[in-house]
């Protein structure tokens, strides 16, 4: 196997389908992201090559995020894994800005931060869509993305963060030369998953079950 593939658990959260542990319990580089690191934060050790990308966007224990800890419990959690691997492995990530939100509070979100913060902007797919309005969630947008004028504004006004397939913004791919440098391998080819995508060929997906958070925003239908 190719020394310097990357794990990374984009299609499940990692605290849900534990199939990473194995990979990382061999000494192979991941990235990890989870909504939950009040309890990844007891799954990792510090002799484990990984980054964390500690999700939080601000609505865990609500209608969004029902099965998700407060933000105020998240933030502990990243604060503690951030003590635990260094901060140069932890990164805060807002997935997804929910634009219905005021900006404010995502600014003073990132304030938090250890240093490294993406984030991402809420897709309204069909199914979505159709939870909101079972849940008399009133959107002030229907529209599948959006409108770009509006994501770089919000992009620009949160100083500019790390995003990834974004147009018009400088893209920082979820596996990027920064990722391999601090996990030790050499980057290489290019994954082109889709538009605006950048994400180096290192790149492999650890995780194959469904997340059963159930968060309202959720791709899965």
């Amino acid at each position: 196997m190719n020394k310097d593939l990357i794990g990374i658990t984009e299609h499940c959260d990692p605290t849900v389908d534990l199939q990473w542990v194995k990979w990382v319990n061999k000494n192979r580089p991941a990235i990890i992201i989870t909504k939950n690191p009040v309890r990844l934060i007891s799954l990792i050790n510090s002799k484990m090559n990984i980054i964390i990308h500690s999700t939080i966007t601000g609505l865990g224990g609500t209608v969004f995020e029902p099965n998700i800890p407060p933000y105020q419990e998240s933030l502990i959690a990243y604060h503690q894994i951030s003590n635990l691997i260094g901060k140069n492995r932890v990164v805060l990530r807002i997935d997804p800005i929910i634009d219905n939100l005021d900006i404010m509070f995502y600014q003073d979100l990132i304030k938090e931060s250890e240093g490294r913060v993406r984030i991402s902007f809420l897709d309204l797919y069909p199914h979505v869509l159709r939870r909101f309005k079972d849940n008399e969630i009133k959107f002030k947008r229907t529209e599948f993305h959006l409108p770009l004028r509006d994501r770089v504004l919000i992009w620009e006004l949160l100083n500019k963060p790390e995003v990834c397939g974004e147009p018009s913004m400088n893209v920082t791919p979820c596996v990027s030369e920064l990722d391999c440098k601090i996990l030790g391998v050499n980057p290489y080819g290019y994954k082109g998953q889709r538009f605006a995508c950048a994400c180096l060929g290192n790149k492999r997906e650890l995780l194959t079950m469904k997340c059963t958070y159930n968060c309202l925003y959720c791709y899965w239908k």
